[in-house]
């Protein structure tokens, strides 16, 4: 209730969603019936909100970015084919490698994430993947990926700063695609000014 009550009243130009996938992937040997059921019913509900405010962004004629791990079941969702059907909206796979994910101990952390949006321009910015062989990374500095598991999982789960910034200029040229921002100027177009 609260992000509806906040998208309708900021009206973003993005909304980005990145449901834990965590419970919509468990273990069925950790859980009870009952608690996977119940983990798996939170997840659900979850990515329903989620499309639920990318339709509303879609009416209102803004943008959305949806993340999720590339191999989450969520993809092959009723839910999810349905938004993917729908005009402009399109996918691309990225590695988290490629935007500074690292474990610990600095080795990339590859983590093919998937990336859906009805902005053209954000999704290709955003595709980067890594061209390493035999476990070996692609990235300027090299090096061997870890495993993304454990705790490296949740810290591959974090937004590095150079996917954030990727995120932030694709939707500036977007904008300016759009017509709601001009090069050179700060801020964006009310639909009063345009």
């Amino acid at each position: 209730q609260r992000a509806r009550r906040e998208v309708d009243e900021e009206d973003p130009d993005l909304v980005i969603g990145s449901p834990p996938c965590t419970d919509l992937n468990l273990n069925l040997k950790s859980w009870s019936v009952e608690e996977l059921a119940r983990r798996r019913a939170c997840s659900r509900l979850h990515l329903l909100v989620c499309i639920e405010l990318y339709t509303d962004q879609l009416r209102r004629g803004r943008h959305f970015l949806h993340e999720h791990p590339a191999s989450a079941t969520s993809w092959r969702t009723d839910v999810i084919k349905r938004i993917m059907n729908l005009e402009g909206v399109d996918k691309v796979t990225s590695d988290q490698c490629q935007y500074g994910a690292e474990a610990w101990n600095g080795q990339p952390i590859r983590k093919p994430t998937g990336f859906m949006s009805n902005s053209p321009i954000l999704l290709q910015r955003l595709e980067r993947r890594c061209f390493g062989r035999g476990g070996l990374c692609s990235r300027p500095q090299g090096g061997r990926h870890a495993e993304c598991i454990g705790k490296r999982a949740q810290r591959a789960a974090i937004f590095q700063e150079e996917l954030c910034l990727t995120i932030l200029r694709g939707l500036r040229e977007q904008l300016i695609s759009d017509g709601r921002m001009f090069k050179n100027e700060i801020g964006i177009m009310t639909e009063a000014a345009r």
